[in-house]
């Protein structure tokens, strides 16, 4: 079935609309139950982000800002200490490269997001667990990273018009850009799906 271009944008719109208001409900709610009194604001949240280079030629415009806008939500879910967007962003059928090798189903991916010991939880977001796993003191985890950066830019690595690997350059702090792998993005039947998590 053929949707035009001017409706499938009024949905890409609505959808990014929809997201960042999820967002911005999440982010008040962390704020307001954070028991230290620091506000996300106030701990570099959310994160700026702005479209670095693009290497290649065979992405639209329109897929570019439709994908700054993807890497945008999970960085908002970053700063909230939650994926709550994750889920959505990925195939139910081809799963998630979570590193540079480990293979995880879309099932085993919810359950993990929905353990408070889980390896999202530990490596993303709470410092001390990670501690406690590597058995040292002083780790980052992957939300650490992103907040020492104060800015980041995301540059486009484009294989073809179905597949984008992006890098992340940070502002401040760049060689902590050497923590993070490369999320990579793949289009199926017209619809963009994130294959490998940062």
């Amino acid at each position: 079935m053929f949707i035009p271009r001017k409706f499938f944008c009024i949905l890409i719109i609505c959808f990014s609309f929809s997201l960042s208001c999820q967002f911005t409900k999440q982010k008040k709610q962390s704020a307001e139950a954070d028991s230290s009194g620091v506000t996300a604001k106030e701990i570099g949240c959310p994160i700026p982000l702005s479209q670095g280079t693009v290497y290649g030629t065979d992405l639209s415009k329109f897929d570019q800002t439709y994908l700054l806008s993807v890497i945008k939500v999970l960085l908002g879910d970053l700063c909230a200490g939650s994926f709550a967007h994750l889920p959505s962003l990925i195939h139910p059928e081809k799963g998630l490269y979570v590193d540079a090798k480990g293979y995880w189903t879309y099932s085993e991916v919810e359950k993990d997001l929905a353990d408070p010991k889980g390896y999202f939880q530990v490596y993303y977001f709470d410092s001390k667990k990670l501690d406690q796993k590597k058995g040292s003191v002083g780790n980052l985890t992957v939300r650490d990273v992103f907040l020492s950066a104060k800015e980041v830019a995301a540059d486009f690595y484009v294989g073809s018009s179905e597949e984008v690997e992006v890098r992340f350059r940070f502002a401040e702090n760049p060689k902590l850009e050497r923590y993070l792998i490369n999320p990579s993005f793949v289009k199926w039947e017209g619809k963009w799906y994130l294959l490998r998590m940062f």
